[in-house]
């Protein structure tokens, strides 16, 4: 009788495990899973904002380079000068063509930002389909391997968190433009759209 009773207790607790194991399983994945979404979504969030302050920051630099340019034209227009050479006599000129030349690099080097940051959000936005996908799927396959998944997500993690925190560029890594060519688009007069 007891061994009958030793018996059954082990084939109940067999049972169990069979049926219960890989539920359990099934449900760790998908707490993993539901935190990396959350992780996702946190980091999506947080490069959006950046995105944007990163955007308003590249339209005052933007409208800065305006006014300089205005600067330029009314200096030019007073000294009645076409030459490069001759308007760099001027050190009003001269000032506002350096400052434009460093603008012109500042937004240059924003703009990488932008597309580097927009990218992230887009490798986010895919893994973040495929994670749901995963969920759905966990849900009929108690087997199935997410840890690869997992691996890739967290790269993109690790290289995007980091970047939310830190300079958005190093100004010693900007391209520059020359000021004679800045000095010509200037002075170019515009065409009118027809």
């Amino acid at each position: 009788m007891k061994k009958q009773l030793i018996y059954s207790s082990l084939t109940a607790l067999i049972i169990y495990l069979l049926l219960c194991g890989p539920n359990y399983a099934s449900e760790q994945k998908a707490m993993e899973l539901n935190r990396k979404l959350a992780e996702i979504s946190s980091l999506q969030q947080g490069l959006s904002q950046k995105i944007a302050l990163v955007m308003q920051k590249q339209e005052q630099l933007r409208q800065k380079a305006e006014e300089f340019e205005k600067e330029i034209k009314l200096e030019k227009a007073q000294l009645q000068t076409e030459s490069y050479l001759k308007a760099i006599r001027n050190p009003r000129i001269e000032f506002n063509l350096k400052l434009i030349q460093l603008l012109f690099g500042y937004m240059s080097g924003l703009t990488e930002k932008i597309s580097h940051f927009q990218h992230g959000y887009e490798t986010l936005d895919f893994f973040q389909q495929q994670v749901r996908d995963d969920l759905l799927m966990i849900k009929t396959l108690n087997d199935m391997e997410i840890d690869n998944l997992l691996a890739q997500i967290n790269s993109v993690l690790d290289e995007f968190i980091p970047e939310l925190s830190k300079p958005t560029f190093d100004v010693n890594d900007l391209p520059s433009k020359d000021t004679e060519q800045i000095w010509n688009e200037i002075i170019q007069p515009q065409k009118v759209k027809g």
